[in-house]
């Protein structure tokens, strides 16, 4: 969820922008080299996205840092979330939190994870539900998709820490976004929807367990990520060394998961055992 982690969910939210004749890429070019903030955004939104010439996330980051060097907010937005898919995730953080001031729903969701796995952001379970509801207000199917996962672990005083929270938290803006400008429109249909998400599992070695019951440990930004929280987790829960490591991408994260288990008192078990080494744990059954 190259790993892309929470930004693979998030960019589809611009792919229905329309492709730009080449003479629009040509117009594009001349006044973004002259120095028109809103030339160099949308150039920068063209190159990410592939749209109407030859995709270059690197060419992208660049307009986009100028046009927000003259002060243009949403190229400011776009270079957070374009960093952090690019894997500059520190470099991307002040940006993401800048956009989530300014109530951009993709930042909200990526601070929710943020701040669930205490990973780029101290962990902070209320403050963590009350983004990804705030990013679940806006449709995103991945925000709503944490959220029942994090009310499994979430006690009754940590949502009313939640509640008071979210009342604090900036609205919701629309995120519009074109690569270019567009020519006039023919039809008033809508845009064909974004293509899915796809699931992939990664390779792992066979099962040294045979049960059929199974554990969730957390949901991270990348794969490696959910790989050394197994290796540190293990140092502690010395259970999880006969168990099948599972790290499954699920839209735009990757969830780390501990399969063989025999029956759910097993699971029950090894789930208080992880609890206090500090850990997350979520039964999932067979």
């Amino acid at each position: 969820m190259k790993p892309l982690g929470l930004l693979l969910g998030l960019f589809l939210l611009l792919a229905a922008a329309p492709v730009p004749p080449p003479s629009a890429i040509d117009a594009l070019r001349t006044a973004a080299a002259a120095g028109d903030a809103e030339s160099q955004y949308r150039l920068g939104q063209a190159y990410l996205l592939g749209k109407g010439i030859v995709q270059d996330a690197d060419t992208a980051i660049m307009w986009y840092r100028r046009a927000y060097a003259q002060g243009h907010g949403p190229a400011g937005d776009e270079l957070g979330f374009a960093l952090f898919s690019h894997g500059e995730r520190k470099a991307a953080m002040p940006f993401i939190e800048r956009s989530a001031a300014r109530g951009d729903p993709r930042a909200f969701y990526i601070l929710g994870t943020a701040h669930f796995n205490g990973d780029l952001a101290t962990r902070d379970w209320p403050l963590a539900y009350a983004q990804t509801v705030r990013a679940a207000e806006a449709g995103l199917p991945a925000a709503k998709a944490n959220l029942a996962m994090m009310e499994q672990y979430l006690l009754p005083p940590d949502r009313a820490k939640a509640d008071i929270i979210l009342a604090t938290l900036p609205p919701l803006r629309r995120v519009t976004s074109a690569a270019a400008p567009a020519p006039a429109p023919t039809s008033t249909s809508a845009p064909p929807p974004p293509p899915p998400v796809p699931v992939a599992v990664t390779a792992s070695p066979a099962p040294r367990a045979k049960g059929n019951w199974k554990v969730q440990l957390g949901a991270y930004t990348s794969a490696d990520k959910a790989k050394l929280a197994w290796v540190q987790l293990g140092r502690k829960v010395g259970a999880l060394g006969s168990l099948d490591q599972r790290v499954v991408a699920a839209g735009p994260v990757w969830r780390l998961q501990a399969w063989g288990l025999a029956n759910r008192a097993d699971a029950q078990t090894l789930c208080g055992k992880v609890r206090v080494a500090g850990g997350a744990c979520l039964m999932l059954g067979m």
